[in-house]
Formats: C-alpha cells, sequence, structure tokens
C-alpha cells in the first residue's frame, strides 16, 4: 500500500504545485490572459503545464538558474526554473513520507517521473505543435519520445534519492 500512496500523493503534489509556479510566473510577466487562451484553444497544453518540468534535466535547470541569477535577469522564467526544482523535490520528498519503506518511496516517485516523461512523450506524438509552449524543439516523435524517457528516468532517480532519505523506514 506504500507504493500506491506515494505514488498517488507525490502526483497530486507534483500536477499542484506545476500549476501553482505556471501561474505564478504568468502574472509576474503579464501573460495570464495569454495562458488561459492558449488553453482554450489547445487544452493538451494542459499536459506541459502539469508535466512539463519532468522532461528538463536537473543539471540544465541549475544552470539556468545560475545563469539568469548571474546576469541580474529576475523574471518570470526564473520564477518557471525555480518552479522546475522544487516541484519535482517537494513530491518527491512527499513520496519519501507517504511511502511506508525504501521500495515503496522510490518506486511511488520513480513511477511518477516515468508517467509524467510518458504523457510527455505521446504527446509529441499526437500534437508536436504543443511542445513548442515549453520551447521544446519540434524534432523527430520518437527522438522526442526517447529523451524525455531519459529525463524522466534521471529525474526518477535524482529525486528519488530524496524520497529514499525522507523515508519513515530507519536506515540500518
Amino acid at each position: 500500500m506504500g507504493l500506491g500512496k506515494a505514488l498517488g500523493f507525490s502526483l497530486l503534489a507534483l500536477i499542484g504545485l506545476n500549476f501553482l509556479f505556471v501561474i505564478i510566473a504568468e502574472t509576474i510577466s503579464g501573460n495570464l490572459n495569454l495562458l488561459f487562451s492558449d488553453i482554450s484553444n489547445n487544452p493538451l497544453i494542459i499536459l506541459l503545464i502539469f508535466f512539463g518540468p519532468l522532461v528538463s534535466m536537473p543539471g540544465s535547470v541549475f544552470g539556468s538558474i545560475f545563469t539568469q541569477v548571474s546576469s541580474g535577469m529576475i523574471d518570470s522564467m526564473l520564477i518557471q526554473y525555480i518552479g522546475f526544482i522544487v516541484s519535482p523535490f517537494v513530491a518527491s520528498l512527499i513520496a519519501g513520507r507517504v511511502g511506508e519503506n525504501k521500495g515503496g518511496s522510490f518506486g511511488g516517485w520513480m513511477i511518477v517521473a516515468m508517467i509524467s516523461a510518458a504523457v510527455l512523450g505521446i504527446l509529441a506524438f499526437i500534437s508536436p505543435a504543443t511542445l513548442s509552449y515549453y520551447s521544446i524543439p519540434l524534432a523527430d516523435p520518437s527522438l522526442v519520445l526517447i529523451s524525455f524517457l531519459m529525463s524522466g528516468a534521471v529525474n526518477g532517480v535524482f529525486y528519488g534519492c530524496f524520497s529514499l532519505l525522507f523515508t519513515k523506514e530507519e536506515m540500518y
């Protein structure tokens, strides 16, 4: 039962926090009305909002945050990049606390990461133009699927370590 609870609660936390950070970033940039009109014109954009951060490698996101802070560009993209780090981190911590054992915590978070990557990979086949919302280059959908699955696996292992650290089960 620990795997199911970790999966469910971390998926809900990830979706909620991603949506919150996108709303905050779009409000700061003044494009909130444009976001909602884009969603009404193309409802598949909501999948990018919910699952988008897990197709970005953590190292590239940290590099982007460093570049923006060091150049003094404090804007909506910085908030969005911070959301790319905070959302999966908090969701993995929730998976760690809710999972009853190490396997349930890590497995629940890993499944969430792979579901997120697979959903966006399927979106690349269904509507490749939708991926341009997050400035994802349009390429062969099978290559996009492979890169998304690799990103999902890297994010699953990276943030899964944090879920292991916060599991209720003792280390010894």
